[in-house]
């Protein structure tokens, strides 16, 4: 397949653009002003090499278009946060987890139950706006580590993220390798189930190691009311609701902000309060107003994104990267260190997913098992998503439990250990063996 970037080219574009987000995210500096000089050499290079202005355009407009629902869900997220706050539903989930979390073993469970939760809903912006805002607040009342909570939070909505046949993620990936749900649900999920275990068992020693407050767990929710709780849980049951309904996202979010807003006037609430914090926000929860360099973020990085897959700058170079045909290792590897690359260079999760998956795909399918890619793919390109601060899923988990992306991505041990597991899989001598020798059976039939 021929290309008609060169390597200087493609070396400079994607220097350019991490290169500047990275600073952006260590200066403290907008990410929308940080992509636009990656985006600005991007067209620039595009059209030196034959692509017309109008076609790069075409080419934007379709990439916002893709990325116009994330920033609605960014919207609602900016604005379910100041309203779940002002009608007690917060505070009351504060105390629930309280009540029932004990300090001791806070950070397993924590994983734990946002585990759970994302393998239910399928959904790791869900999980989080379900069980990671109240968590996080209970974590503070404790005087715990919040960038670790956020790490066992994230851990956990990853779990569900890439394995629950809900996931967005999960249906793309198995779209993408061609392989039926239930199949591709078997093959992922021993991986799954070992980083899972081997995750919990970090953060139960943690528990053990990292000292903790004194704090009375039992004395803060002694005030507590059943009534006032039962109220209280009705938005993010109402969200849960709607997500497992399988309702569309803006719906389940409007559902859920629908029901806190009567509960907070019927608290005494008044609409222009409401409506100042939903704007403007409220404590540390930012309102539409927070979100909107996020937003723009968001919409520029659908058009960029979708410049590179339509001028197909990189596809032909992951080509060349494979050349052995036998061993399931070495091709694990290199689809590790393939996946990382394009994840880095890729803002949001569906594009790396689609190009590595399409792009792959027909190497492994004839060579190896394809089987294998969507488990290699699994445990590195839909986790890594979690991880690269610019990255729109990174960031709206980030948004979600207000912890920064560089502060729990060092504690978001399921979404590292992932990629090891997997590696480690593929090093299973019975396992190499039975790849080479289906090889061998194709290539003699």
């Amino acid at each position: 397949m021929n290309t008609r970037f060169n390597v200087i080219e493609l070396v400079l574009i994607l220097g350019v653009t991490v290169g500047t987000l990275m600073l952006a995210i260590l200066l403290d500096f907008s990410l929308v002003v940080a992509i636009l000089p990656g985006l600005t050499l991007l067209t620039f290079i595009a059209k030196k090499n034959g692509f017309t202005y109008k076609g790069l355009v075409m080419s934007s407009w379709t990439g916002v278009k893709r990325n116009k629902n994330i920033a609605w869900l960014l919207a609602f997220i900016g604005v379910i946060l100041p309203t779940w706050f002002l009608s007690g539903t917060i505070n009351d989930l504060n105390q629930l987890f309280l009540s029932f979390v004990s300090p001791e073993y806070f950070f397993v469970i924590t994983f734990l139950i946002a585990a759970v939760m994302s393998l239910i809903i399928g959904s790791a912006v869900g999980c989080l706006s379900i069980v990671g805002v109240p968590i996080i607040a209970t974590a503070e009342t404790l005087g715990l580590p919040i960038a670790l909570v956020g790490g066992a939070l994230v851990s956990g909505a990853f779990v569900g993220d890439r394995t629950s046949p809900l996931s967005s993620s999960f249906q793309l990936l198995s779209f993408s390798v061609e392989l039926d749900v239930r199949t591709h649900f078997r093959t992922i999920l021993p991986t799954m189930l070992i980083a899972s275990g081997i995750t919990a068992a970090i953060f139960l020693v943690l528990d053990f190691v990292v000292e903790k407050p004194s704090v009375d767990s039992t004395a803060i929710v002694s005030n507590i009311e059943a009534g006032s709780l039962i109220v209280s849980l009705i938005p993010p049951l109402v969200l849960l609701l709607m997500i497992l309904l399988g309702k569309n996202m803006k719906l389940c979010f409007s559902s859920s902000i629908a029901t806190a807003a009567v509960i907070l006037l019927i608290r005494g609430v008044s609409v222009s309060e409401w409506t100042t914090s939903m704007i403007f926000g409220i404590e540390s929860f930012g309102g539409l107003v927070g979100m909107i360099s996020f937003i723009l973020f968001i919409l520029i990085v659908g058009a960029y994104c979708q410049i590179i897959e339509d001028t197909g700058m990189i596809q032909p170079y992951i080509h060349r990267f494979f050349t052995d045909q036998t061993s399931l290792t070495k091709n694990t590897m290199q689809t590790i260190g393939v996946a990382a690359g394009v994840s880095l260079i890729s803002p949001n999760q569906s594009f790396p997913i689609l190009l590595t998956g399409r792009s792959l795909f027909p190497h492994w399918s004839l060579h190896l098992k394809k089987e294998h890619l969507a488990r290699v793919l699994s445990d590195t390109t839909v986790v890594y998503a979690g991880l690269v601060p610019w990255s729109l899923l990174a960031i709206l988990c980030s948004t979600i439990i207000q912890v920064p992306v560089l502060q729990y991505a060092p504690f978001a041990f399921f979404l590292w250990i992932s990629m090891f597991v997997t590696l480690a899989f593929s090093m299973v001598p019975g396992t190499s063996r039975d790849m080479s020798n289906d090889y061998e059976e194709r290539m003699h039939g």
